[in-house]
């Protein structure tokens, strides 16, 4: 069969966190046993992708993430995120700066009357990715300019940077608003309390009666505390709620403003302070004078919530395209990574385009995340399958995060684990492939499981890398030649497998080369 013939059924399968790295030491990925994943890469066309830095529209050196490798690859070219227009905003000045947007100059309005405060929840971080401290800093430091109290609840990351680096940056962070002198800290708390998604029900309701109620331990000394939970054992992102010795909870009047760079973080958070019972808590929370968000959240929050920045969105999107094209599309995603699959790769499409399907199935609860590494696979896979014996779909996307998600708590052990089951379940599919005389493209999103340990400290690394993936085509013409490309260069790619033309904005290319080229790269 031709390759450019166009193939039906065509599944594109995901992969988190699948980076590739040459040296075994450290690597879940070389470390994992994968007959199913080495024979394929190693018997059909590969090449691999560059999913960090400028070729995601990020900074150059930059690791890649969920939100940037994702809209890449359903947009066909590198995309601006909302995290690069908030920067342009915090370091410009006069109209375009963040100290005259109209949003915040509302928060100043409705609370500096009532005599409220706002309580500003974000991450304590450097990474960029999920949270700025800067920005934190700056936000305080304008409010209490204008007369506002702030009440600062610092989220400490311990993901995207060194597991229990925390305790530096948070003393820088207090530092820097040391001046502002309406603003004090009113908690600390690590990530996984409400921040991600996914998180244990008994942890949102801890930081809620925390923020909410005051009701929980106080501390002056929040760096002493943090060294006191490394001690125990903690990292950044598990530390317990703690509030500072003059913090007094959410009163009538005052506003909320969670200072976001992904459209899924705090989601949980932010609906447990204005309406507990959304999530499962007693009581009623009280009139506030505002509900704000740096970025739209994803989702709709129960309360209406006005963002200062619009999250990312593009078209057209590959899904788009293939909705067109009168392709019948299928996409099955798990609620840890739902963001990515329905939001990021879409373009953020609000509705469902003509002939999409998009199923999500429950990930296990984060606390037996590592004692079940394969995570929702089995149930995706079922699925998967399933749907290749109807034969209803023309193209299926399906996402596996397993090596991102198990990559992310630092324990080598049980992300090998998590590597070698999406090894099986890509045998299961592959054979079902085979049969059914469709394709599977195995593709890579951005690097995490392929470094497990920090290069210069030797303990367990966290964050996503700048690693290549890999682009793997099973199907078709055994000896097609894959060209070296990008993330941006996946979605032409699909389009030319079908025969259909890229739309104008797609400027990433097609890595199919001319069958008399023969230089595809191992992966």
């Amino acid at each position: 069969m031709s390759t450019k013939s166009g193939v039906r059924p065509l599944v594109l399968a995901l992969l988190d966190g699948w980076g590739i790295r040459g040296e075994r030491e450290g690597n879940a990925i070389a470390l994992a046993r994968t007959p199913i994943y080495d024979r394929l890469a190693a018997t059909w066309p590969r090449t691999e992708l560059a999913a960090s830095g400028e070729a995601l529209g990020l900074p150059a050196g930059q690791p890649g993430h969920a939100q940037a490798a994702y809209a890449a690859l359903g947009a066909g070219r590198a995309v601006e995120t909302p995290a690069s227009r908030i920067a342009r905003a915090f370091s410009g000045d006069g109209a375009d700066s963040i100290a005259s947007h109209p949003v915040l100059r509302e928060i100043i309005s409705c609370v500096r009357p009532l005599g409220g405060a706002v309580h500003l929840i974000g991450m304590v971080t450097p990474s960029r990715i999920a949270g700025y401290q800067h920005y934190m800093a700056v936000l305080a430091a304008l409010l209490s300019h204008e007369g506002v109290k702030v009440w600062v609840h610092a989220v400490m990351d311990g993901q995207d940077t060194n597991p229990q680096g925390g305790i530096f940056h948070l003393q820088e962070f207090l530092d820097d608003i040391s001046g502002a002198e309406n603003a004090e800290l009113g908690s600390v708390f690590g990530r996984a309390h409400g921040f991600d998604e996914g998180g244990e029900a008994s942890a949102l309701a801890a930081v809620w009666r925390a923020i909410s109620q005051a009701d929980a331990p106080y501390t002056e000394y929040p760096t002493a505390y943090l060294d006191e939970c490394y001690r125990k054992g903690l990292d950044d992102d598990r530390v317990p709620p703690r509030l500072g010795s003059a913090y007094r909870g959410i009163r009538q009047d005052d506003a909320v403003l969670l200072v976001n760079l992904q459209p899924d973080h705090g989601h949980a958070l932010v609906s447990a302070l204005t309406d507990p019972a959304s999530q499962g808590l007693p009581g009623t929370a009280p009139a506030l004078a505002g509900v704000y968000t740096l970025v739209r959240h994803a989702h709709p929050l129960p309360v209406e919530a006005q963002p200062l920045f619009e999250a990312i969105s593009f078209g057209p999107s590959l899904a788009g395209h293939f909705a067109e094209a009168g392709l019948r599309h299928l996409t099955l995603a798990e609620t840890i990574a739902e963001a990515a699959m329905s939001n990021f790769l879409r373009g953020g499409a609000p509705a469902l385009f003509p002939g999409e399907t998009i199923l999500v199935t429950d990930t296990p609860p984060a606390s037996q995340i590592e004692r079940k590494p394969e995570l929702a696979a089995a149930t995706l896979t079922n699925e998967l399958l399933a749907a290749l014996k109807k034969g209803e779909h023309d193209v299926i996307t399906v996402g596996f995060p397993n090596a991102a998600v198990l990559g992310s708590t630092g324990n080598l052990k049980a992300t090998v684990n998590a590597v070698e089951a999406i090894d099986k379940y890509l045998g299961k599919i592959a054979a079902q492939i085979d049969k059914k005389g469709g394709m599977l493209v195995l593709c890579g999103t951005y690097g995490k499981a392929e470094r497990m340990t920090d290069p210069d400290t030797g303990l367990p690394l966290r964050r996503t890398t700048s690693a290549p993936v890999p682009f793997v085509m099973i199907g078709g013409d055994r000896h097609a030649a894959l060209a070296r490309g990008t993330l941006a260069d996946v979605a032409p790619t699909l389009l030319d497998l079908f025969g259909i033309g890229a739309p104008a904005q797609m400027n990433g290319q097609s890595l199919l080369l001319p069958a008399d080229l023969h230089d595809a790269v191992g992966a």
